[in-house]
């Protein structure tokens, strides 16, 4: 019985020896990494507006803040290179020293295009009874997609240059590709406006100057090679 159990011992071992030696083992790789990236000028303008009031009645509070949504509703349709949605909507009680003094209601409305010209004066006309609250700018889908192709072909290019940079020096005859990982990103500028909640003045109805200034699109290669050594 004793021999049975050191010969199945001796099985399981070398079987694990057989499994690892059929493990191919991996010399001389080097990881590496390219970067490329480029400045774009923002071609989408982003605006999040909206409509806030506080009253001692519920109903009457979101009378007040439907209809002033349902007006920048309309007056949004009138733009249609504006892209337009509705956010949240916030209703909660006024409460001080304990006691139920009312009710404040928000409700936000979010813009996109990439008209900038016409966002603006859409934005101006809006604040007459709503409240700017941020605007941004980016970079649309199909520029930034256009820049990044761009980039992963000379971050490439990048990449095996500095692969033979190092099989130079390492007197290497050469190289294969292990793995390749290629990653892309996009800094964008931060919101370049902030309003306060304040009511509307007559001036509000004057376009909202702008600059979208730009984003760096960013192109990343890393991955493994495996030099070829004599």
């Amino acid at each position: 019985m004793m021999r049975c159990i050191v010969v199945a011992l001796l099985c399981m071992v070398c079987g694990t020896v057989s499994v690892r030696a059929d493990t191919p083992l991996r010399y001389n790789q080097v990881r590496l990494q390219a970067e490329r990236s480029e400045p774009v000028s923002n071609d989408t303008m982003h605006v999040t507006l909206s409509t806030y009031g506080e009253m001692k009645d519920a109903g009457t509070l979101a009378d007040r803040i439907n209809g002033e949504m349902a007006w920048a509703l309309a007056v949004a349709k009138e733009f249609e290179n504006v892209k337009v949605s509705t956010g949240s909507y916030q209703t909660w009680p006024v409460r001080r020293d304990n006691v139920m003094k009312g009710w404040r209601a928000q409700q936000e409305l979010m813009l996109e295009s990439r008209d900038m010209v016409g966002l603006s004066r859409l934005s101006g006309r809006l604040q007459e009874k709503l409240q700017l609250k941020s605007m941004n700018f980016t970079v649309s889908d199909e520029k930034r997609t256009a820049v990044e192709n761009r980039l992963i072909t000379t971050a490439l290019d990048a990449f095996r240059e500095r692969a033979g940079i190092v099989g130079d020096k390492l007197q290497a005859n050469g190289y294969r590709i292990v793995d390749i990982n290629i990653g892309t990103a996009a800094q964008r500028p931060p919101i370049v406006y902030q309003a306060r909640m304040a009511a509307a003045s007559m001036e509000a109805a004057s376009p909202v100057a702008v600059e979208g200034g730009e984003s760096d699109i960013q192109v990343t290669i890393s991955g493994t090679i495996e030099l070829i050594v004599p």
